[in-house]
């Protein structure tokens, strides 16, 4: 039986069973995991960056009530526009969220290290669904926190533990 049960997600957690990979994500585990990893820190840069996230939610919050309370529609629209828009992207490129992927519906997962300031580490697991291949992306905690690099090694690991062959790009 392989040793490493679960790893932490950018959201929350993911947790091997017999049988699949479940993944428990959420809003709130989103939120918990910034502050276990910025605000939690004894690096002080990590908490300014925990700051940061909270001024530009407030921020974004404080543009749409006056977007919305404006009646100026047009800018809102457009915004909300490009969000569908990707997600409908995201959609077409095969990409789902499913909360449990059966082990033996895995055939291949792709390991990204990324950058650090610039992209965070991920992993992209491709699986069958009935007749036809979807992918899973799975984002990683951040390089800037003091277990992000240790949660990508645990996290690659954990699949190559279980007979997967991980493809790793830079």
């Amino acid at each position: 039986m392989p040793s490493i049960e679960s790893f932490e997600t950018k959201r929350g957690v993911a947790r091997f069973t017999d049988a699949a990979v479940h993944f428990d994500e959420s809003l709130t585990g989103y939120v918990r995991s910034l502050y276990d990893d910025y605000w939690q820190s004894e690096v002080w840069w990590l908490k300014v960056m925990f700051i940061g996230y909270a001024f530009a939610l407030l921020y974004a919050l404080w543009w749409g009530i006056t977007e919305v309370r404006s009646r100026d529609v047009f800018l809102l629209a457009a915004v909300v526009g490009l969000l569908g828009a990707l997600w409908l992207l995201n959609y077409v490129r095969g990409f789902r969220s499913p909360d449990r992927i059966s082990l033996e519906a895995i055939e291949v997962v792709t390991a990204t290290c990324g950058s650090k300031g610039l992209t965070r580490p991920r992993l992209v697991i491709h699986y069958r669904d009935d007749s036809s291949t979807h992918k899973r992306r799975v984002n990683l905690p951040s390089l800037y926190t003091e277990n992000g690099e240790e949660t990508y090694e645990r996290a690659c690991k954990a699949f190559e533990k279980r007979g997967f062959e991980l493809e790793k790009s830079p």
